[in-house]
């Protein structure tokens, strides 16, 4: 079964180009699916000015045993790049709490 994952638009538009980039990072977490059940990405334009804009990207994943959990959140100048940033992190945390699960 797959992962679900809910995303979230604030302060923008939702775009294919984004969807797509975070169905592929989606495809990261696969590995550590047995330890949650879905997650949710929310993509927030929180700085704009005439020359750039910010973005804030939020992971949370909801566990089976604590719940709904932020494992991931970066600011970078392109939304692409914070979601490739919080699905490094949730890559790193989920295989810290793999590896202490096997412990």
């Amino acid at each position: 079964m797959g992962i679900g994952m809910q995303i979230i638009y604030l302060g923008l538009p939702g775009s294919a180009s984004l969807e797509a980039e975070a169905a592929i990072q989606l495809l990261r977490l696969q590995p550590f699916s047995a330890g949650f059940s879905d997650c949710r990405l929310e993509i927030e334009q929180v700085g704009q000015s005439c020359e750039t804009s910010m973005y804030e990207v939020r992971l949370e994943v909801t566990t089976l045993t604590r719940g709904l959990r932020r494992i991931g959140r970066c600011v970078r100048d392109s939304a692409e790049a914070a979601i490739r940033c919080a699905f490094n992190r949730a890559v790193r945390v989920l295989a810290v709490v793999a590896t202490r699960g096997n412990q």
